[in-house]
């Protein structure tokens, strides 16, 4: 069996893909009703989405400007490596409470949030911040994401 890397372009398509499922998730409430199993709550399955878009997103940056494969780094890491994007304080915080939110992956909740509404208000932060990024892109990553707009 064959190994084949994705090219940039196809890394932000799949992230882009990612962030409009999360967006959609987000709406009414961001819960969605299921036949037989009542109102599902959305907002982990959300930041599990948005974890994977900017992961997905900065991978796709450093592959373009440097040609490396970062595929074994966590966010936080490819948002140090990334940090010529010119990403502002108050983004690069917002990145770092998405990675510790995305820790109840491996069982950890850090407990973030005194209620849902606040986290409600998290994730549509971070899609907001996600739609700034792709801005930030270098015109050839940025091609894909904006005709899908």
């Amino acid at each position: 069996m064959d190994k084949k890397y994705y090219s940039p372009l196809e890394l932000i398509k799949i992230a882009t893909q990612h962030a409009y499922c999360a967006e959609h998730l987000l709406q009414d409430n961001a819960e969605i009703i299921i036949s037989g199993r009542g109102v599902i709550d959305t907002l982990d399955p959300v930041v599990s989405l948005m974890y994977s878009a900017f992961e997905l997103t900065l991978k796709a940056y450093l592959l373009h400007d440097y040609k490396t494969n970062n595929q074994h780094k966590n966010l936080v890491e490819l948002l140090v490596l990334s940090s010529e994007l010119g990403l502002s304080n108050q983004d690069i915080r917002l990145l770092k409470m998405l990675s510790r939110q995305y820790a109840f992956r491996k069982g950890i909740d850090y407990e973030l949030w005194d209620d849902r509404q606040q986290l409600l208000v998290f994730c549509v932060e971070i899609i907001e911040l996600y739609e700034r990024l792709q801005e930030l892109m270098p015109l050839e990553l940025q091609k894909d994401y904006l005709e899908k707009r």
